[in-house]
This record gives C-alpha cells, sequence and structure tokens, in this order.
C-alpha cells in the first residue's frame, strides 16, 4: 500500500527529502527568501519608519502638551472662581500695575499670586530670578531668543511659580492694554505665561509656552480677537496662538 502512495506521488511530480518527508506534492515546491530580498525588505521598512515616525512622535507629543496646557489652564480658572467667592471679582482686587517695571517683583503682583495661591499646587516660587523655569531661553516660533535672561520666565521685574506636576508659569503685568496678544482689552492687568511640559523642550511660543490675561472676565487665551496667529505677530511671534490651538485641538501651523 505504502509503495503505491509514493508511486503515485512521483507519477505527479512529487518527491522526497533527505528527511524522508514530502517536499513537494501535488505541483507544489518550497521557496524562501534569499538573503539579498530580506535586506532590501528591511531597508525598505526602514526608510518609511525615519519617514513617518517622526510625525508620530511630534503629533504624540503635541497631543501631550495640549491636554496639559487645558488641565492648567482649568486648574487657574477654577482658583480664581474659588478666590473671587472670598476677595469679590477680580476688577476689585489690588490688582493695579502701577507699581511694575521695578527691579523687583511687584507688591500687587505678589497680592494677585497669594490670593489664587491657595487653590494651586505650587512647589515653588520664584520672585524674578532663575530655579522655577526651563534652562536657557525661551523662543518665538522662528526660533529667536525673546527673552535676554537664562532659565528666568519672561518679561521682567515678574514671578514665576512651579506646580506639582511640573507646569512652569511666569506671571507677568500689562500696563496698557492686550492687544500685542490679540485681545481687545483696554485696561492693566496681568499675563500668565504657561510652559505646559514644563522644564522639557521646544521651550517655543506657540509650542509648548501660552499666554492668558487675567480680565475681569476671567483668564482669556491670547489670540481671542486675531484671525490668523501665524501672520499677526503681536508681542511675539506666536503668542496669538493660544486661542487657535484651544479651538482646533492641535499645533499645526
Amino acid at each position: 500500500m505504502q509503495n503505491t502512495i509514493i508511486a503515485s506521488i512521483s507519477k505527479r511530480g512529487g518527491g522526497l527529502d533527505n528527511a524522508g518527508g514530502l517536499f513537494h506534492a501535488s505541483g507544489l515546491s518550497r521557496s524562501a527568501f534569499t538573503l539579498a530580498e530580506v535586506l532590501i525588505t528591511l531597508g525598505i521598512i526602514g526608510i518609511v519608519a525615519a519617514m513617518t515616525l517622526p510625525a508620530i512622535i511630534q503629533k504624540n507629543n503635541d497631543k501631550q502638551i495640549i491636554t496639559g496646557l487645558k488641565k492648567t489652564y482649568s486648574i487657574l480658572s477654577q482658583a480664581l472662581i474659588k478666590a473671587q467667592l472670598t476677595y469679590g471679582f477680580v476688577d476689585t482686587w489690588e490688582y493695579d500695575t502701577s507699581d511694575a517695571n521695578q527691579e523687583t517683583t511687584p507688591q500687587n503682583m505678589k497680592k494677585v499670586f497669594e490670593i489664587i495661591e491657595p487653590e494651586l499646587k505650587v512647589v515653588k516660587v520664584c520672585e524674578d530670578k532663575a530655579g522655577c523655569w526651563h534652562k536657557g531661553k525661551s523662543k518665538d516660533l522662528n526660533g529667536d531668543n525673546i527673552t535676554m535672561r537664562d532659565s528666568v520666565g519672561i518679561g521682567t521685574s515678574i514671578l514665576i511659580f512651579k506646580l506639582a506636576d511640573g507646569t512652569n508659569i511666569s506671571m507677568d503685568d500689562f500696563s496698557i492694554n492686550l492687544s500685542n496678544f490679540g485681545i481687545n482689552y483696554n485696561k492693566s492687568g496681568y499675563v500668565f505665561w504657561i510652559d505646559a511640559n514644563g522644564d522639557k523642550k521646544p521651550n517655543t511660543v506657540g509650542r509648548d509656552i501660552f499666554a492668558f490675561a487675567l480680565t475681569n472676565k476671567g483668564l482669556i487665551p491670547a489670540g481671542r480677537d486675531v484671525e490668523d496667529c501665524t501672520k499677526d505677530k503681536g508681542m511675539i511671534l506666536g503668542v496669538t496662538c493660544t486661542s487657535r490651538i484651544f479651538l482646533e485641538g492641535k499645533i499645526e501651523y
């Protein structure tokens, strides 16, 4: 019976390998990739990965930054709402900026911070000095330095503080209006610069650093009244993109 089966397979082109097993039967033969083919395939995979992986990583980083930004905005907004329950509306606070442009952090700025601090998880406070901001200088969307000092937030005579989750916030004042921040508001007040990913790079306004203005209408994202933040330089190129990121939920420009 066995001889009959083997003879039948042999007639159809089948055969036995060295181990005694069938290596091809019914017209089917064994095939394998050559080393050259494997190397070419791996090379193609490597090229595709090199082209797509950076974009995927950047998109994931942007998503984390946006998530962190919205979280910090929510925390600050809630702190302001709770503070107003105790101290009244923002425009009744002593937040006049007439003592701005001093060599040290203005007293009125400190008062505003002290009002909201109890509602924030602040782990470190720096009065116009390094220690609460990323290392090096902050940049605009063109990659140009926008700060004169290393690691000391944005502005002069400022107050910088670090939250428990690693977020850095630099508090500065504006004494005329908010037109440079893309907001139609003609009163003095304060601006919060939020570095949404803390000490990590790129440390660039419009990429991971965003501005919000404290007004009697709450915390307003920079660029609220601007159509195209990439063309409107405002105070710093990229500063007016905060509102756009909030609306679109992505960093693409």
